[in-house]
């Protein structure tokens, strides 16, 4: 089941792992850093979310924990009329230099125009029930503050359509979304987004789409835009090692780790201050106690190797190939050994529907796994009537046998890890269009921040083989247009690709090498092995994922 695929770059891997701040927030020593922060898992007219809650508590401690001091929690218990008395409250209380966070995780929904929504609101009575917060309100709340001399940063960490980025396969585990409009008006108002002087808005989705809980390893279900938001305020947004996160970096880190995290099922929505430079802007200064976190490895020399590009599936075109050149005179020193994320030690959950598990099913994985029932959360389903292998409502491959699923294991704990990488501050990558692309279709990938850096793209197919994709023969390693695009078109056999683009300054021979080794071979588990021991210090990787269909 060869499939050609993309992958993406890997440009500085920095992650911040320990933040001693010098101070979270760069003003005025009289301003504050200020916080209402909303949490909403039990509704009495919805069903429950598992991960608005921990949302809510990730984020307080990540502000607690860098010296803001005015942080107003509510929990589940979030009536109305306190939030708004609170909010009010805070208005009363801000300064001239003050940042105010408003930050909310739960259900959204559409009334003509968005709203969010409170633990007691009933869809059935949508327009009598007073139980929510519209967005209208919350603009006007901001324009208050800003009126005051302060700014705000307001996160919404709910959905307010109907619409999926892709759509889900029926057998595998139902996926939770946070838009909740079964009896209430579904119909969208146009109205224009609001853009204000010094404040920024962040939501986890366009008007018209929905945004997924996603169960992120080792650390449970959450949304991806308050996961984003707390790791980028933590420093992990300090794409240029400076020491300080910008506005600029914070939006570009949570665009992208909530677009990957998410398997491009989910597009944060930014609405960018218009009267500052976002990226001078400085909102958390690092101090001189922070641990770094490299992604990357150690470089050696190596024998250049060329490979074919034959294979089936996806057939893909370098759009900017002659942009690409080796840098003159090159000479970098040697480069430090990365420290990456361990093996996660969450099992993988497989699921066997329309089969018991026979006697060694998965005993060839080197990846833990455990069976759960068919009904149950599982990271893998396996249908054995159609001898489809889903995964997150996604088809990975068709026609797997049980004793491919060892090779499945392997790969979903890889595509795990490379996520943890990525997380630690992820190479810019897009997909257009998005969405399930069907035989014949050509897909563009765009992978951003490469201009002069050595650049590896691999694919890991649906089925678990490795597929090296840049460079092929005598492609230059070093990219020097800012940007990298790649065409493909899908073609059997289908399914999903995960593509790994790995970027940096100093070269990375023997990971290339390493790389080369596995091209065509179906060893997943050996990816993790191979990263951790070869790429450098200097390197950043990204991932996105291709899904196609017959």
């Amino acid at each position: 089941m060869q499939r050609k695929a993309l992958s993406s770059a890997l440009r500085r891997g920095v992650g911040v792992i320990a933040c001693a701040m010098l101070g979270l927030f760069t003003h005025a020593a009289s301003a504050e850093t200020r916080a209402i922060l909303i949490g909403v898992d039990h509704y009495e007219h919805a069903p429950p979310l598992r991960g608005a809650v921990a949302d809510a508590r990730d984020l307080e401690a990540s502000l607690r924990g860098r010296g803001a001091r005015d942080i107003v929690t509510f929990i589940d218990r979030a009536e109305r009329a306190p939030v708004m008395r609170a909010l009010d409250a805070m208005l009363a209380r801000a300064q001239k230099g003050d940042t105010i966070f408003l930050t909310f995780a739960g259900y959204g929904a559409q009334q003509n125009a968005p709203i969010l929504v409170l633990p007691k609101f009933d869809p059935r009575q949508a327009r009598d029930n007073g139980e929510k917060i519209a967005r209208a309100e919350l603009d006007s709340m901001i324009d208050a503050f800003e009126k005051k001399g302060a700014r705000v940063f307001l996160i919404a960490d709910a959905s307010f359509g109907e619409s999926l980025a892709r759509e889900v396969d029926p057998r595998a585990a139902k996926l939770v979304y946070r838009s909740l409009n079964e009896g209430a008006s579904a119909a969208t108002t146009k109205i224009a987004p609001r853009d204000f002087a010094r404040s920024v808005v962040l939501m986890a989705a366009d008007a018209q789409f929905e945004a997924p809980e996603l169960e992120i390893v080792g650390v449970g279900r959450r949304g991806a835009l308050s996961y984003a938001v707390a790791r980028a305020l933590e420093g992990a947004a300090d794409a240029d090692g400076d020491g300080a996160v910008t506005t600029a970096e914070l939006i570009a880190y949570v665009r992208g780790l909530a677009y990957q995290l998410s398997d491009q099922r989910q597009s944060v929505a930014v609405v960018e201050p218009r009267g500052l430079d976002a990226s001078k802007d400085v909102i958390a200064q690092l101090g001189r106690g922070v641990g770094v976190q490299a992604v990357g490895g150690s470089p050696a020399e190596e024998e250049e190797a060329a490979a074919s590009s034959g294979g089936g599936g996806l057939t893909i075109t370098p759009l900017t190939p002659k942009s690409m050149a080796i840098g003159p005179g090159q000479s970098l020193p040697p480069a430090k050994p990365a420290a990456l994320p361990p093996r996660p030690k969450e099992p993988i959950r497989l699921a066997l529907r329309g089969a018991a598990a026979e006697r060694g099913t998965g005993a060839g994985a080197h990846a833990p796994f455990v069976l759960v029932g068919a009904d149950a959360t599982a990271d893998i389903v396996w249908d054995a009537a159609s001898r489809d292998a889903l995964s997150g409502g996604d088809v990975l491959a068709h026609n797997v046998d049980a004793h491919e699923l060892d090779v499945l294991i392997d790969r979903a704990a890889t595509v795990r890890w490379l996520k943890l990488v990525a997380g630690k501050g992820p190479l810019p990558m897009r997909v257009a269009p998005e969405g399930l692309r069907r035989k014949g279709e050509r897909v563009e990938i765009t992978i951003g921040g490469v201009a002069g850096r050595n650049l590896l793209l691999f694919d890991l197919t649906g089925d678990g083989v490795l597929q090296l994709l840049y460079p092929l023969a005598s492609d230059p390693p070093i990219v020097q247009s800012s940007d990298y695009r790649l065409s493909v078109v899908a073609g059997e056999p289908f399914g999903a690709d995960q593509i790994i683009a790995i970027a940096s300054t100093r070269p990375m021979p023997q990971l290339e090498q390493a790389l080369r080794q596995l091209d065509r071979l179906r060893n997943p588990a050996k990816v993790i092995d191979i990263v951790s021991q070869f790429s450098n210090s200097e390197a950043q990787l990204g991932t996105v994922g291709i899904f196609t269909a017959r």
